[in-house]
């Protein structure tokens, strides 16, 4: 971790796509941080996709870490952080965060009504969660893929999560509740991209249903 701290008048270039005014605190601060690995890998996910990346939170001042709700020891105050969608919002933060679970140990999808990021840390420690409402995260960390294995009837936090971001990318209603409906959009898109057809998404469905699987 190299850590860059900077003034908020600086915008001279981090990468080749990425200013110092990308991950700058929104609130006028003066000191500004950003880690180097944090830009680097950011660079990496964009010259794979070939689309240029907004970065809607970089670094946070304390206070306004606490205005918009960050938790205490959030890595944005540190510089360490970034929430990002695309600028043409062309790709789904399912795909989004699936793609950036290759380069980072750190990885949030948030996908709710009028949410649609990914959150990504240079912590060292492997870190990966869901977020299907404001303040609800439940973790995945405890699996190897960064988003749960779902099936009809599943039940749990993680579950529910990933099952309502799986009926968005189906083009369904996201309730959360793995149903009739669901399993049979699923076995149809399943079939629709040469997978198997067993009603399960796991991994090669989340990839392939998600768009994922084009730039992997």
């Amino acid at each position: 971790m190299r850590v860059i701290v900077y003034q908020a008048s600086d915008t001279s270039a981090l990468s080749k796509n990425f200013t110092r005014k990308d991950f700058k605190c929104p609130c006028g601060c003066s000191r500004q941080m950003v880690d180097s690995e944090l830009v680097e890998k950011l660079q990496a996910i964009r010259d794979k996709l070939g689309k240029a990346i907004k970065v809607t939170s970089g670094y946070r001042c304390l206070s306004h870490n606490a205005a918009v709700g960050g938790s205490p020891g959030s890595k944005h105050r540190y510089g360490m952080a970034a929430d990002w969608r695309l600028v043409d919002r062309s790709i789904n933060p399912v795909a989004l965060g699936i793609i950036a679970a290759q380069y980072f140990k750190a990885v949030g999808i948030y996908w709710y009504d009028g949410c649609a990021i990914v959150h990504t840390d240079t912590r060292d420690a492997k870190a990966t969660w869901l977020c299907d409402a404001p303040k609800h995260y439940p973790s995945t960390t405890y699996q190897k893929f960064i988003l749960p294995t779902i099936r009809r009837g599943c039940t749990g936090d993680a579950n529910r999560a990933a099952t309502k971001m799986l009926q968005r990318l189906l083009g369904l209603t996201p309730d959360g509740i793995f149903g009739e409906g669901t399993e049979n959009a699923l076995l149809k898109a399943q079939e629709a991209h040469g997978l198997t057809v067993d009603g399960i998404c796991g991994p090669a469905s989340w990839k392939a249903i998600s768009g994922a699987s084009k730039y992997l």
